[in-house]
């Protein structure tokens, strides 16, 4: 009897220490496949961790983690199944529910991962993967506007959040929020820019910058055409903060301050416009459009003439220099300048009836009747057609010449013909 006892004791022993030996095992495989699984080494991860599951076939630990080294492998389906049973042993398993989630949007499963993780952002509210990971998952199925949110906010989390910083910046510039969308480029810069990688998102940003200056000079292109200038000085104002050396968007905004008589502001924005691009004829004469106003006709004849040395079939260029010509009484320059505008562009009724006008001053009705019939012929607009028969009737009248002569007009305005500088051409 008392050997029996004495040998169901050592039998005791030997399972308990067995047992004992065993879970240290498990243990030990556990903690090797972790280390693997830190630094990188995903098939050693994956043997240890298997070892543990063998010694130990409720290890839900060991289930998430082999499942995390099946994930990185990019064996989702192995992945999963691990999850699946890490959640069988403890349902409220949240790490492994997280995981099973996260796999199932790389595996394409989304409305899964869905289930998975949308209960979960309640629960967890300051998870920013969990977040993060939902955005990717709408952004894949097209909702843009849950996608947004659902990055906004684990980057509200975690402000360094790169994969949850790109993917907003993509669904951005997918809605056309262009400004949101290069903020957000921006940001993910200069997160990565501690690691050196910066070169494709730099040519993001510049591919963008292009695209959104694009929408934005057309925005103001519309409202212009729409008489809203001064939403379109606003829109233009705008781009040039994203890209201030743009000339058109400068060259298009001194035109529109032209319009709205803000003759300084376009002077401003004309001589930025000409610091980029010195060689651009038509803004030199737009220039000296706005030196006229502000009564600097040295500046304007000067900026007329670098216009026509560089462009000399500028027809307006010569309209114009002509009119400050004949203010100054010089009639003979003025008509050269309008015979020579007249010689390039026959089509312009404005070119004759500024001519009749230097006729007129000269004395020379005929002259004047001939080129007024010819503006007559080309005016196409009722209202011009009456403005000039009335010229025409009043030649016949004894005191047409000084009538004509205090009826003329240096006024230079945009759209006053479809030849003239206007934003868009």
């Amino acid at each position: 009897m008392k050997n029996a006892i004495c040998w169901l004791a050592m039998v005791g022993i030997v399972c308990f220490y067995g047992v004992v030996y065993a879970q240290q095992e498990a243990v030990d495989a556990y903690n090797q496949g972790h280390d693997s699984l830190a630094r990188g080494k995903l098939d050693e991860a994956v043997d240890f961790f298997s070892k543990a599951i063998e010694i130990d076939p409720v290890d839900h630990y060991a289930y998430n983690n082999r499942g995390v080294a099946f994930k990185r492998r990019g064996e989702y389906e192995n992945a999963i199944r691990d999850y699946n049973r890490a959640l069988e042993i403890k349902p409220d398993y949240y790490q492994a529910r997280v995981n099973r989630g996260i796999a199932r949007y790389r595996k394409g499963d989304y409305d899964l991962a869905l289930d998975d993780l949308k209960s979960l952002a309640g629960q967890r509210k300051k998870d920013p993967a969990i977040f993060a990971t939902l955005g990717l998952i709408y952004k894949e199925k097209g909702d843009l506007d849950q996608a947004a949110k659902n990055l906004k906010v684990s980057l509200t989390i975690n402000k360094n959040g790169v994969t949850a910083q790109k993917a907003l910046a993509e669904v951005y510039e997918a809605k056309k929020d262009y400004e949101k969308a290069l903020d957000s480029y921006i940001k993910l810069r200069a997160a990565l820019s501690k690691k050196g990688d910066t070169q494709e998102i730099d040519q993001r940003i510049d591919r963008l910058r292009i695209s959104y200056v694009k929408e934005l000079y057309n925005q103001g292109l519309e409202n212009y055409r729409l008489g809203n200038a001064k939403n379109a000085t606003a829109i233009w104002t705008t781009g040039l903060k994203v890209d201030p050396n743009n000339v058109q968007i400068l060259r298009d905004l001194g035109l529109t301050y032209y319009k709205l008589g803000q003759y300084q502001k376009a002077l401003e924005n004309f001589n930025s416009a000409l610091e980029i691009d010195a060689g651009n004829s038509e803004i030199f004469r737009v220039r000296g459009d706005a030196y006229y106003k502000l009564k600097k006709i040295e500046k304007s004849i000067e900026d007329y003439d670098k216009a026509l040395i560089i462009n000399p079939s500028d027809s307006i260029c010569y309209n114009n220099r002509g009119l400050l010509f004949h203010e100054m009484g010089n009639l003979d320059r003025a008509y050269e300048d309008y015979t020579k505008a007249i010689s390039i562009d026959s089509s312009n009724p404005s070119f004759f009836e500024n001519r009749a006008l230097v006729f007129i001053s000269k004395g020379d009705k005929a002259l004047a009747g001939e080129d007024y019939r010819k503006a007559l012929e080309l005016t196409t607009d009722e209202r011009g057609r009456e403005a000039i028969t009335s010229k025409i009737a009043a030649l016949g009248r004894e005191n047409a010449n000084g009538s004509q002569q205090s009826g003329f007009s240096t006024e230079r305005i945009l759209g006053n013909s479809s030849h003239e500088s206007i934003p868009g051409r």
